[in-house]
């Protein structure tokens, strides 16, 4: 992601004025087609070509081996822990309002770290004291072995007032050396109180990772953060995002999206020759265009001097024009007037043609308005009946939505007892295929232990048998011997 980064400023800054469509033309043109040994990588290419937005995104979405999901698991944990680390001020702060979440072990902890943090800082205050101490006694140390150098050069008195000196600066140095040694021991103490700081801190931390209840009580509070906190989480989770993306991106994937940059890269500096080719054009064209505007510019005066001499001839000819339109108007004033008499007569015609017809339409007016109060009063009525039939309705609802909620409900009320009945049901059905199995198994073990014993009796039945034909044969075999002698 940072390389993908890195280039994608290169290619902004150098490259500002390349347009989209050009830029995919130049690729298509440039870019050479890949070996046929190289098939997989061509094939992740013409994805990447597909979907530039998901080129540098890993393929796996989830963490496949254990070492990886440890990583994560141990950054995510020291993310939760640097989260409640920079509330513990707000904690501190508020103690009695966490004091029922926070359970009272937790409770002790914090008074305990807010003892040790006062501590730590009275110590560090002291320590600061020393060390302003020790520098001003440090110039004043210096100042006053300059001073002694430039007595050296004076006279016998001057010698004798700076015996009288010396012993001064023998106890500064003394008071110098007691100044060293209490900072020495200062800064054994505050590194002993910065211990036990960091102890108590992990204390408190392996408190809360068993306190569920006080953990989500400290998350809700995440507004109370300061400003260098909240950046400091922020950064941390998007370096868990970062690591994410490396602990999922194969060293495979990653030789391939360096070739996909290398490649990026290398259409971006084709791309920077053919645009300066066509600035060095566009600046011939700019020429060219100037050159034609300053052509222009020289027909355009031409033709402002032409219309220069137009508005001189147009002036006179408005003059003259202006001086026969007066004529024309006083002529078409004496006749307006005859007309206008005519027309005045007119006018009074129709007044009382209006006057007429306003008193027909003030009757007319009248019977629609009795008509319109008939129709009201007819509306009216009818609302009036649709209410009281609409009440009507409405009642013989209620009573059967009433009817219906009863039946609802003994419906409900048998739909249990079916559902208890049912379950028994199930049980005695289940019990008792069970005992049916069980007898089957004993059958079983019956007849197999049957069979076996008909096996044996016949094995033993047969060994009998044949160990008496063999004591038969003995016999006759000395007997015959007996006879022979």
């Amino acid at each position: 992601m940072a390389a993908a980064m890195t280039v994608t400023d290169v290619v902004t800054v150098t490259q500002p004025q390349v347009e989209p469509t050009l830029q995919i033309r130049l690729q298509a043109q440039t870019l050479p087609r890949p070996p046929p040994t190289m098939a997989p990588q061509a094939r992740f290419r013409k994805g990447l070509k597909i979907d530039p937005s998901r080129a540098l995104e890993p393929t796996r979405k989830k963490l496949s081996t254990i070492e990886a999901q440890r990583v994560m698991t141990v950054f995510e944990e020291t993310i939760r822990r640097v989260e409640v680390i920079t509330l513990l001020p707000h904690i501190l702060q508020n103690l009695d309002r966490f004091r029922i979440s926070f359970g009272q072990e937790l409770i002790e902890l914090l008074e305990q770290h807010y003892r040790i943090q006062g501590s730590y800082q009275e110590i560090r205050d002291i320590l600061d004291q020393q060390l302003a101490k020790r520098l001003r006694s440090g110039k004043s140390r210096s100042t006053q072995a300059v001073e002694e150098e430039g007595q050296d050069e004076l006279d016998r008195e001057e010698t004798q007032g700076e015996s009288m000196v010396r012993p001064s600066s023998a106890s500064s140095a003394g008071s110098f050396a007691s100044i060293d040694s209490q900072t020495e021991n200062m800064r054994r103490s505050l590194t002993y109180v910065a211990h036990q700081l960091s102890s108590s801190c992990k204390n408190i931390l392996r408190c809360f990772s068993i306190n569920p209840t006080a953990m989500n009580a400290v998350s809700a509070e995440f507004k109370k953060r300061d400003i260098d906190c909240k950046a400091l989480c922020r950064n941390l989770h998007e370096l868990k995002e970062i690591l994410l993306g490396k602990l999922l991106t194969t060293p495979g994937e990653e030789k391939e999206r360096m070739a996909y940059l290398d490649e990026i890269s290398q259409r971006e500096r084709n791309n920077a020759i053919v645009i300066e080719k066509m600035e060095t054009e566009l600046k011939a064209a700019s020429d060219d265009k100037d050159e034609e505007i300053r052509k222009k510019n020289d027909v355009i005066r031409r033709l402002q001097a032409d219309l220069h001499q137009i508005e001189k001839f147009s002036e006179e000819h408005i003059r003259r024009v202006k001086t026969e339109a007066e004529k024309q108007e006083a002529a078409d004033v004496k006749n307006s007037e005859g007309k206008r008499q005519k027309l005045q007569q007119e006018i009074n015609q129709l007044r009382t043609q209006l006057q007429n017809l306003t008193m027909e339409h003030r009757e007319s007016e009248q019977e629609l308005r009795k008509r319109k109060f008939k129709i009201e009063t007819e509306v009216e009525n009818w609302i009036q009946k649709y209410d009281q039939d609409m009440g009507e309705r409405q009642d013989e609802y209620e009573e059967i939505d009433a009817i219906y909620t009863e039946e609802k409900k003994q419906l409900n009320e048998l739909e249990e007892r079916f559902k208890t009945l049912e379950a028994e049901y199930l049980q005695i059905m289940e019990e008792r295929r069970l005992a049916r199995e069980k007898r089957e198994k004993a059958e079983r073990e019956l007849a197999l232990m049957v069979k076996a014993a008909t096996t044996v009796q016949a094995f033993w039945r047969s060994f009998k048998v044949r160990k008496a034909l063999k004591s038969k044969k003995k016999k006759k075999g000395g007997g015959g011997k007996k006879k022979k002698k």
